[in-house]
């Protein structure tokens, strides 16, 4: 084992929340709003059943090879050559991903915070404590996931509760106008985030109590589809069709907060949801990206790769987007395909051949 750590199910779930959302609550209600305009808030729920699903495929594949990562199992199901490339791909789509993500990270911070700081200082003093926190084990990201959640947690709720007076129900009607079909179609955005509930296939190893890992891992989907609605809703209820015209809706949504002209400006509660959030999330995708190289060159440990891995990743966040509009391509429908099926349909083909594999080896016992 590269790890000897451990977590529970619980915490597993908890540091998969900030994993999903941390970077979808910001962008999600915009991208949705321009496929299902009244109904974005309906969209999510589609790519919650997504979610499910692609649970469902990391906890059976885990189940197949209990004690191994995704990468392992692939080993034991295909052969030799064809598991070194199934390797292969993620130690080269991972860095990819994450430099994706750091980069939206710095762009936020810098075009909303910070904007005469270097995005170097930004997103390298951000990298470097996510890569302590990933190089101190399962167990530190668990346990930090437990104190940023609630943090993440309390903070949106807050800003949330402010907005009530100023929201507008009537903005929801009417409802499915022009039938299901434009809130399947923005599910597919919130779906591409949803697939990264994959990551289950390379953290269960390192699940005390794997047995309860699918219904934990399911809460986890509902929470977040219910986050995820609800801050579409707050969107929809508050800028109408506006909403598809701003790059951070919620960030617009905490400045119409005004109560009793002393409470105003409240757009730092939401720069501290990000970053509450983001640092958990960028902390899991180092960790599974160092267990995933460290595993596929069969090292003894894993924490020797965190670093340079984390140089990588960054240095990948300037290469992967020059600006805003390229991390808005990244994020459109060809961006989100890419994402989907290397997080859901590849590990899905994986189970697919395990039980082709296992119905052949019956057949062949029964003829002999």
């Amino acid at each position: 084992m590269l790890e000897t750590g451990k977590i529970s199910s619980s915490q597993l779930a908890i540091l998969l929340y900030p994993s999903i959302l941390a970077t979808s609550i910001l962008s999600v209600p915009s991208i949705t709003m321009t496929h299902a305009h009244q109904d974005m808030w309906i969209s999510p729920i589609w790519a919650g059943l997504f979610g499910m699903l692609t649970v469902w495929v990391a906890v059976k594949l885990n189940r197949l090879k209990p004690d191994s990562t995704l990468i392992r199992t692939s080993f034991s199901l295909l052969g030799a050559i064809p598991g070194f490339l199934v390797g292969l791909f993620y130690i080269l789509f991972w860095p990819h991903l994450t430099g994706i993500i750091i980069r939206q990270y710095g762009e936020f911070i810098i075009s909303n915070a910070l904007p005469m700081t270097p995005q170097f200082i930004v997103t390298g003093s951000m990298v470097l404590v996510c890569a302590i926190n990933a190089r101190l084990g399962i167990e530190v990201i668990g346990r930090s996931a437990q104190v940023f959640t609630a943090v993440f947690i309390f903070l949106a709720a807050f800003v949330f509760v402010l907005l009530i007076g100023q929201l507008h129900p009537s903005e929801l009607l009417p409802i499915a106008e022009n039938g299901i079909g434009p809130s399947i179609k923005g599910a597919l955005a919130p779906a591409a985030w949803f697939s990264e509930y994959i990551l289950i296939a390379f953290l269960l190893p390192y699940v005390s109590d794997r047995e309860k890992a699918m219904r934990k891992s399911m809460l986890s989907v509902l929470f977040v589809t219910i986050t995820m609605v609800v801050t579409n809703l707050v969107c929809l209820f508050l800028m109408g069709d506006l909403t598809s015209s701003f790059i951070y809706p919620v960030m617009i949504a905490a400045r119409y907060i005004t109560i009793a002209d002393f409470m105003q400006h409240l757009e730092s509660l939401v720069i501290a949801i990000w970053i509450s959030g983001i640092f958990i999330k960028i902390s899991v995708f180092l960790y599974v990206y160092s267990i995933t190289v460290a595993d596929w060159l069969k090292l003894k440990h894993y924490r020797s790769v965190v670093m340079p891995l984390a140089f990588l990743c960054t240095v990948l966040a300037y290469w992967s987007a020059r600006s805003q509009a390229d991390i808005a391509n990244l994020i459109s429908v060809s961006g989100n395909t890419y994402t989907i099926v290397s997080l859901f349909i590849l590990p899905l083909l994986l189970l697919l051949a395990s039980l082709i594999k296992n119905k052949l080896t019956r057949k062949k016992k029964a003829a002999s």
